[in-house]
């Protein structure tokens, strides 16, 4: 028995000591020379992995007698080679391939960007896309894409940034809308998950975008969706979970302040105190019970899931995925949830016949609230409220502006909505479902040619149903309620047949494509309005119910679009690229003479870099580019503009007449002769990879026109209608982007650093012609306005930017009367009703009077400059990626100021700020004294202190990740692998912008706009 134990011993210890072997080796590239830092790692061990050394050697000490080794280093293809027992390699490593070697999605295919000669611009790691809390692609992208700006709507979670392409083409700025196209088709749905998303990229130039002609005015951003990849099935699952928050939020005077204010302001206009701030008369209005900004807010939560299931064979592969988003808005009541679902594959029939389809459906539901409202918007309303006034009153009904027993005291208040009723008080229920389905069959007729036809429908269903109930508070009373219900309908149809050629003929590369494209949308709505329920309780809360029944509201429209597309690539031996492409689009938003234009693009290419002089131990890849392109734009035309545009509405007739007469009116005159709209650029480029493909960088010129833009007419005033629409007018943006990305390693820790957005842009209005018979000069922009038109502030003037600020030039203000009285033209007193602590007006038509004639435009909201920086790194298993974004040259209209300041409106509380005001101990301040009257009219005029520099530099995110090693998760599931993260979302903002964010969106006007947040997420993604 001694002798057996001594046998098993004896042979354990010869086993572990053969266990124990050693891997010797050295890396090198393809031409022999070393790698150093190359990273060696034996299987999937992080932590025993090593680098190699400055002659390209390494040493591995194993247990495992036999098992894989993985080699890698920044610029080179990695690769898996197999050891057993001791052993010594020689690896040799491919270079990886250059920036301008990666597949790009173009217009109705892909190319290699090496070989493009338009501006396409492909978004760099989408796939970092799962570890951000955006909820849709458009945050995503600001930041990412040189060219590509996004006006924010500030963080309501029911609308989304707009993308602007290379600067605003027309004063119609809600008719330029980006295309996106998802796998092919152009998509009209709502946001899709950002979980499906494998690549994008964005058409920049005319010459891009053409192919998709009428639709792609704007520019278009290519989406591919995921699909499977070969192998066993993989499932996926990624979730985080987080924290959004305000900050910078604004201060309301408590209520002894805003006693004390306005007790000074009547003071200073001559005029008796109320009584309503008299602390004897009044000593509830002395007392401080809420601040309402705070009561508002709330630290808001998200939470994101989206699993999916992939595979792929020989012949097929196949994806389907799920998604969830719940957003909470950092104002209370607001917040979004969405689901989504997709379902994807293609199928190889036979060696000649592919088949596929991709089904996605959404269902959405958001809640905003009103901020862009000087009047009723919820968070100025915050402000206005008083500080004395409590949320609720001892009945657990919400509170007016004073409680009933002062009644009398309510009007020194104002007429103010309590704004947290506003959030919670109506019940508003908004779901909508999309469903989008696509097939398509693929069929190779011979060896280079290929006939595909796709067919896409798409439905969208929207219910609306917002019961708003009496507010019998005191402040902005309303004794009636109602309720609204409406429900929409819209039905699109596209279908694209598409012959391709591509063949080789010794060094010369042929693609053509030809298509013919049709599409048809119909859409069909029904509002019902009712009003005056006895009772208000949710079971009653149903239009049946209902006293008053007001006119049902009902549209319907249908259009129709169809296009024929050619366009041929070439080039010859991948040094010279030409590609032309010619378009007819035909539109029914039309009259039937001018309902089809055809529209043409060129581009050509030199690969410096493979020319057989080119010899460069510092440049490997060098390509210059130019390109020429045109497209038309109907996107602001009624759909029926070309017939005499009719309305209805209910008339009262004759003595004792009810309201229930219809009557047909013309509203808008119409226009036969109107035209498209042409959108025209040209692009020179230049694409360069160094130091072997580590750093690369693209620089465009570019020149964007926009030729007949159509626009509202300036119309005859005789004719008692409005006019209709024209062409007029000629737009330029001009501008020069820069991306730059660097990639390494420095041993272990591989890094890339890019400067990747950097554009300077110049946007001007060159002339509008075709706009008014009577030579008008300029365009006005009534709409963008302060509480009710008092501030009007925009004006689009030929030889200036679109949507330029129009104001009379703010000088500071007068410290004394001798200020003023110096302030004279012939010696009279130009401003005669101001005095010290007023603002002192610019007289620049030297007039010798202040009036709308001083104004002169005064810049915009469009940035001059934008750009971003991006870091991201990776060592043993750890990662970080950070993302800075700004922008440089905005001005943001500060229109919050015109109520929050300003004492002599109806006594609304006001911002805590004007404790800062002028006073004759208090000189050094930009806000002007604090008074009940405003004769100097300091805050009714649209004037440049408005005007504030809305430049800032953002820390947009930051994420650190970690991926547990692949030998743990192997001893779990084999094949598994598990990342964590964290991350934060603008984390902080430089900025000179004194309102809550300079972000405001739109075209730059902020009256208490809804803030973007702060948010913390943790999540993690698992594959299995």
């Amino acid at each position: 028995m001694k002798k057996l134990y001594l046998f098993i011993i004896t042979t354990l210890i010869s086993v572990l000591g053969y266990a124990q072997v050693t891997v010797t080796g050295i890396v090198v590239a393809a031409d022999g020379m070393p790698i150093p830092g190359a990273s060696v790692i034996a299987n999937g061990n992080t932590l025993s992995g090593v680098a190699t050394d400055f002659d390209g050697k390494f040493i591995l000490e194993l247990d495992a007698n036999e098992g894989v080794l993985k080699v890698s280093s920044m610029t080179y293809e990695s690769q898996e080679i197999k050891y057993s027992g001791n052993q010594k390699l020689n690896i040799i490593l491919q270079e990886s391939l250059s920036v301008l070697d990666e597949v790009v999605l173009i217009g109705y295919g892909s190319t290699k960007k090496g070989d493009l000669t338009s501006a396409i611009s492909k978004v760099e790691n989408i796939e970092s896309i799962a570890s951000r809390p955006v909820s849709n692609l458009t945050d995503f992208i600001q930041g990412n894409v040189p060219g590509v700006t996004v006006l924010q709507s500030g963080g309501d979670p029911s609308s989304s940034g707009k993308v602007v392409i290379r600067g605003l083409g027309s004063v119609n700025s809600g008719s330029e809308s980006v295309l996106t196209v998802v796998d092919g088709v152009p998509y009209y749905g709502p946001a899709i998950n950002p979980n499906d998303i494998a690549s994008v990229s964005v058409l920049k130039d005319a010459a891009a975008a053409s192919i998709y002609g009428a639709l792609a005015s704007s520019g278009v951003i290519v989406i591919q969706t995921k699909k499977g990849k070969k192998g066993k099935p993989r499932v996926s699952i990624d979730t985080y979970t987080g924290i959004r928050s305000a900050t910078n939020l604004p201060t309301a005077l408590n209520a002894k302040q805003q006693a004390d204010v306005y007790n000074m302001a009547t003071d200073a206009a001559g005029a008796p105190r109320q009584s309503a701030h008299d602390a004897a008369q009044n000593p509830w209005g002395q007392v401080t019970r809420t601040n309402w900004v705070d009561t508002i807010f709330r630290d808001a939560s998200t939470t994101n899931l989206n699993a999916n299931i992939s595979g792929a064979g020989d012949n097929f592969n196949y994806l389907t995925s799920f998604g969830y988003n719940s957003t909470e808005g950092v104002l209370k009541g607001t917040d979004s949830e969405r689901y989504s679902f997709r379902v994807k594959s293609d199928f190889d029939l036979t060696d000649k016949i592919t088949i596929g389809e991709n089904v996605y459906f959404s269902e959405y539901e958001a809640l905003g609230t009103d901020t862009k409202n000087g009047y009723s918007g919820t968070i100025i309303n915050a402000i206005y409220m008083p500080s004395a006034a409590p949320a609720y009153d001892e009945f657990g009904e919400f509170h007016g502006v004073a409680p009933y027993s002062l009644s009398q005291f309510a009007g020194a208040y104002g007429d103010v909505y309590n704004p947290l009723a506003l959030l919670l008080r109506p019940v508003n229920k908004r779901p909508s479902t999309y469903i989008n389905a696509n097939v398509y069959l693929d069929y190779e007729i011979v060896k280079g040619l290929n006939f595909k036809t796709t067919y896409s429908y798409a439905s969208t269903n929207s219910n609306s149903k917002s019961f708003n109930p009496r507010r019998p508070e005191l402040g902005r009373t309303s004794l009636s309620n109602s309720l609204v219900q409406s429900e929409s309908e819209t039905n699109r149809w596209v279908w694209d047949n598409q012959v391709s050629y591509v063949k080789s003929f010794g060094k010369s590369n042929l693609n053509l494509t030809a298509i013919y494209s049709a599409q048809l949308e119909k859409f069909e709505s029904l509002s019902q309005r009712g009003e005056e329920f006895s009772n208000e309780a949710s079971f009653n809360q149903y239009l049946g119910n209902a006293t008053i029944f007001k006119t049902p509201i009902s549209s319907a429209y249908e259009e129709a679009l169809t296009s024929s597309i050619g366009r041929v690539m070439y080039n010859y031996d991948s040094k010279y690229f030409a590609s032309g492409s010619v378009r007819r689009d035909e539109t029914s938003r039309l009259f039937i003479e001018n309902q089809s234009d055809v529209f043409y693009s060129a581009t050509l290419g030199w690969k410096i870099s493979n020319e057989d002089f080119f010899k460069s131990d510092l440049i490997d890849n060098l390509k210059i580019r130019a390109s020429w392109g045109q497209i038309g734009n109907v996107n602001s035309v009624n759909r029926y503009s070309f017939n005499v545009p009719l309305r209805s509405n209910t008339v009262l007739l004759g003595e004792g007449a009810t309201d229930n007469n219809k009557a047909l009116y013309q509203e808008i005159q119409s226009n036969e002769g109107l035209g498209w709209e042409r959108s025209e650029s040209i692009d020179f480029g230049l694409d360069a990879s160094l130091l072997n493909n580590s750093l690369s960088f693209v620089i465009d010129y570019f020149e964007k026109r926009t030729k007949d833009m159509i626009l509202d007419g300036d119309g005859d005033d005789h004719l008692g209608i409005t006019a209709g629409k024209v062409n007029g007018g000629e737009v330029i943006n001009k501008g020069l982007e820069f991306a730059v990305n660097y990639s390494n390693n420095i041993g272990d820790l591989n890094f890339r650093v890019s400067a990747n957005a950097f554009s300077l842009l110049d946007n001007k209005l060159l002339n509008l012609k075709g706009f008014s018979e009577s030579g008008t000069a300029f365009v006005l922009h009534d709409e963008e306005e302060v509480r009710g038109g008092v501030l009007r502030p925009y004006r689009s003037g030929v030889g200036e930017e679109l949507f330029s600020y129009f104001l009379i030039p703010y000088q500071g203000i007068f410290q004394n009367q001798a200020e003023i009285d110096a302030y004279t033209k012939d010696g009279n007193l130009i401003q005669p009703e101001a005095v010290p602590g007023d603002f002192k007006f610019e007289d620049t038509n030297n007039d010798g009077r202040i009036d709308g004639n001083d104004r002169k435009y005064m810049g915009s909201y469009q940035p001059d400059f934008t750009y971003s920086f991006g870091l991201n790194l990776d060592y043993k298993g750890f990662d970080m990626s950070m993302i800075l974004q700004g922008v440089s040259g905005a001005e943001a209209f500060n229109g919050y100021k015109y109520t929050t300041y300003n004492a002599a409106l109806q006594g609304y509380n006001l911002d805590s700020r004007v404790l800062n005001a002028w006073t004759p101990t208090n000189i050094n301040t930009d806000i002007p004294r604090i008074s009940r009257s405003d004769k100097n009219n300091n805050f009714g005029r649209n004037s440049s202190w408005y005007l504030e520099d809305a430049s800032y530099l953002r820390l947009k995110n930051i994420t650190v990740g970690y991926n547990l090693p692949v030998k743990t998760m192997n001893q779990l599931i084999e094949g598994s692998s598990l990342r964590v993260y964290f991350s934060a979302e603008n984390l902080f903002t430089i900025t000179d912008y004194s309102g809550m964010d300079p972000e405001v969106g739109g075209k730059g006007l902020d009256v208490a706009n809804y803030p973007l947040s702060r948010i913390f997420t943790a999540g993690l993604s698992l594959k299995l």
